[in-house]
């Protein structure tokens, strides 16, 4: 495997684009990407904070010659995803630009790839070769990295086939649960294979599905992914559809982390050292839905449930999993909750139920919208909570332990009290309503404010105004 080792560059970068003017190239580029501003607020009996989090994310795609194009993607964010028990008061982060620090601040290249497309061979084949995002439904197509391969094919009519294959990775939510200051990334080589049918384009129409593999050296010895979904079109516009998810994962039996990441590096055996914290070797978890469009009306109606030991699934903690709610798989920053494999779900005898509602109504005429999400959280969930909830957990009997093992806070002394440095979790059952108003300035331009109640065994408000134009 770590054969792949920037075997990649030396194919790709010399002579690719021969003697072709520069003025060739940039005459069909194209930009795409986006920019995102949120203000977030927290409250409530368990949990406190509120900042600012500015993203912008372009991606400048050069114009093709002979089938060849450079892709190069900036990437910069300024403040906490999740502002646990942090204020804004330093939130201008200094004169004449932010001082980028330590996680999640970022200004740099994030991007920087040749493309070979094989369209005048005659075939639909794509090959992606250096620096990219991580496109699966294990992972977060808009922040996760890796370098290594991509190749995609499309030769059948309405069915993808994806192989990929990375030598040094990283996951947006594992870098932000783990908070080092210092930059690293993850040794461990990584596999996927995937085919999809596209439900518009499939021979059965209105049936589309995806089913991919993974495989991370050392980590899990598999990880699989399915998707099926069918929609009935009716003769007024509206339309009703079906979908069932399913994902799983199996550890390898003595897990490891190659990284320099110090609290990573020890992620594992830190956490098998505790009796509430023992990694789940087998996850698994499944989400069966009925959504509803119909004359700007959209609705999902679903429900979650977990398998095998655990159901931390999936290396992020949503991926491909189309649910509801704005919330509760949020809490807390570096997605330790909802799906994600080193999260709460990732710890032996940990189950997982979900039952969800979501509308939503948008004015095509004016761009107003509205919605409401309504969720139900319960099982043996191990909920992780914020700074000012997990010191209450210590203390109600309920604990179970720290939701990164490898990066617990300080314990309780009669001098200094206690003082909270990681997040505690417990099993919890959790009601999430979500009101919510979007408008549309222009195609490009959205805005939307989102007000989410935590109700049932954790007390938290939390509000959410966001500005975004995509490119």
């Amino acid at each position: 495997m770590k054969t792949l080792r920037f075997v990649f560059f030396v194919i790709s970068c010399l002579g690719a684009l021969g003697a072709s003017a520069l003025k060739d190239i940039a005459q069909n580029s194209t930009v795409d990407g986006w920019a995102r501003g949120k203000y977030l607020y927290s409250d409530g009996r368990d949990g406190y904070g509120y900042n600012y989090q500015m993203f912008f994310l372009p991606t400048l795609h050069s114009g093709k010659i002979n089938g060849y194009n450079i892709s190069v993607g900036i990437f910069a964010a300024y403040g906490p995803g999740v502002p646990d028990n942090v204020t804004s008061h330093n939130a201008i982060g200094g004169s004449r630009a932010p001082r980028i620090g330590a996680a999640p601040d970022v200004f740099n290249i994030s991007n920087l790839y040749v493309n070979k497309s094989f369209e005048e061979s005659g075939s639909k084949t794509d090959a992606r070769v250096g620096q990219m995002n991580i496109a699966t439904p294990f992972t977060d197509k808009n922040v996760d990295r890796g370098i290594g391969a991509m190749i995609s094919n499309q030769d059948i009519e309405g069915v993808k086939f994806h192989i990929s294959a990375y030598d040094s990775w990283i996951t947006d939510n594992i870098y932000l649960a783990m908070s080092d200051a210092k930059p690293y990334g993850i040794g461990n080589d990584i596999v996927f294979l995937g085919v999809e049918g596209d439900d518009k384009r499939f021979a059965l129409k209105n049936l589309g599905f995806k089913l991919w593999y993974g495989f991370g050296e050392g980590l899990f010895d598999l990880a699989m992914f399915g998707d099926i979904r069918y929609k009935i079109d009716f003769e007024n516009g509206a339309s009703l559809g079906f979908l069932a998810q399913i994902a799983g994962m199996k550890m390898n039996d003595k897990p490891v982390f190659f990284t320099n990441g110090s609290v990573l590096k020890k992620f594992f055996d830190e956490a098998n050292k505790d009796s509430k914290t023992q990694i789940a070797k087998n996850r698994g978890v499944f989400n069966i839905q009925v959504n509803l469009k119909a004359s700007g009306y959209t609705s999902k109606l679903g429900f979650v449930q977990s398998f095998a030991q655990g159901y931390g699934a999936l290396l992020n903690s949503k991926g491909g999993f189309d649910v509801g709610g704005q919330l509760w798989n949020g809490i807390i920053s570096g997605g330790l909750m909802g799906f994600g494999w080193i999260g709460a779900g990732g710890v032996k005898d940990t189950d997982l139920t979900v039952v969800y509602f979501t509308n939503k109504y948008k004015w095509q005429s004016s761009g107003f919208g509205i919605g409401l999400d309504v969720v139900y959280v319960g099982g043996r969930n191990r909920y992780p909570y914020m700074q000012k909830g997990s010191d209450r957990i210590r203390t109600s009997g309920r604990d179970r332990g720290w939701v990164i093992p490898s990066k617990k806070g300080k314990e309780p002394n009669k001098d200094a009290g206690y003082e909270v440095g990681g997040n505690r979790t417990a099993d919890s059952k959790l009601f999430e309503i979500s009101p919510q108003i979007s408008y549309s300035f222009t195609k490009n331009f959205n805005g939307s404010i989102v007000y989410s109640q935590m109700l049932g065994d954790m007390r938290l408000g939390r509000t959410v105004v966001t500005l975004k134009y995509d490119f």
